[in-house]
């Protein structure tokens, strides 16, 4: 993978790119909307479940212009992260709305894989 290794995946790189900052934008809402709306266990297992989706899917955004290597495992550390946060969300009884973060979530699992499977 040399310089413009992602030319030919360039509009997936895009995709999660755009999806990244959607996915983080959307849980962190998630986050301040459920503060002082549910109660304390609630509130810590939603901020469990979303602190990894956060900071991965910011990280993303922040390494798009680095090694492939690094910017690849990111994408894996995204798909994983999303996919963990959506099971755990989903397990959750809560009074907050959450389907923005959950789509987000979804849209970022789906794009990372769809990168992961440009550059096999």
């Amino acid at each position: 993978m040399g310089g413009s290794w992602f030319t030919e995946i360039a509009d997936e790189l895009a995709q999660a790119v755009i999806d990244a900052g959607e996915c983080a934008a959307a849980c962190e809402a998630l986050l301040d909307e459920a503060r002082g709306r549910l109660d304390a266990d609630s509130e810590r297992r939603v901020l469990a479940a979303l602190v990894a989706p956060i900071a991965t899917a910011n990280l993303l955004v922040e390494l798009v212009d680095r090694p492939p290597q690094l910017l690849l495992a990111c994408v894996r550390a995204c798909r994983d992260t999303s996919r963990y946060a959506l099971e755990e969300l989903g397990a959750l009884q809560h009074d907050v709305d959450a389907s923005r973060a959950v789509a987000a979530l979804g849209d970022l699992a789906q794009s990372c894989d769809a990168l992961l499977d440009a550059v096999r």
